[in-house]
């Protein structure tokens, strides 16, 4: 290879390399209250896609301050702790700071939900209790955001297709789609532009 071709290549790599770092730093930064492992990388992968920056515990966050905590299981015994204002262990003291400081905190699962078929039902509801308690202190269930705007091919628009779209705030259709009267009352209840493609 020559060295005008080296150069090039070299050059080539370091405006790739630029581009990638400019783009890591302008998306949001979620922190997971875990420590990081593959299979966890994965999960929280698939839950938040590639829209945020993230980072488990005591890694560097490179000076973003993350925008979500995101917790990916919430244990029986840490939830009853959390729900009378109490901390367990290190992991539930830092969640109870993070509460304290009004910092909101998304929860990927709640270990007792995977028993709510064996269960008794007076345990159950104390535990749905916990979370309802929870909840008020800032400690939900996770969410996904809901794109701005939602792309649907379909030229039939019905109120259904319109209460799937919550939380969005254009929903882009066909230009010969069919909106229903039904669909334009629903859209206009959960505050959603519907447009046509020209």
């Amino acid at each position: 290879m020559k060295t005008n071709d080296m150069n090039e290549l070299v050059q080539a790599i370091a405006r790739e390399v630029v581009r990638q770092l400019k783009g890591a730093e302008s998306k949001p930064c979620a922190l997971i209250l875990a420590e990081r492992d593959c299979l966890l990388a994965e999960k929280v992968r698939g839950c938040l896609g590639d829209e945020y920056n993230f980072y488990f515990l005591n890694e560097d966050m490179q000076g973003q301050t993350p925008c979500r905590h995101i917790l990916p299981l919430l244990p029986c015994a840490s939830m009853a702790s959390l729900a009378t204002g109490g901390a367990c262990d290190a992991a539930t003291s830092c969640i109870l700071k993070l509460l304290l400081q009004g910092t909101k905190v998304e929860v990927l699962e709640f270990e007792y939900e995977a028993y709510a078929d064996t269960m008794p039902g007076a345990l159950f509801n104390t535990y749905q209790s916990h979370a309802e308690k929870l909840a008020a202190y800032g400690l939900t269930a996770f969410k996904a955001e809901k794109p701005h705007t939602v792309m649907f091919r379909e030229t039939l628009v019905t109120e259904a297709v319109i209460n799937k779209m919550a939380g969005s705030s254009v929903l882009m259709v066909p230009g010969n789609a069919l909106v229903t009267p039904a669909a334009v009352e629903a859209a206009k209840a959960i505050d959603l532009n519907i447009q046509k493609e020209s």
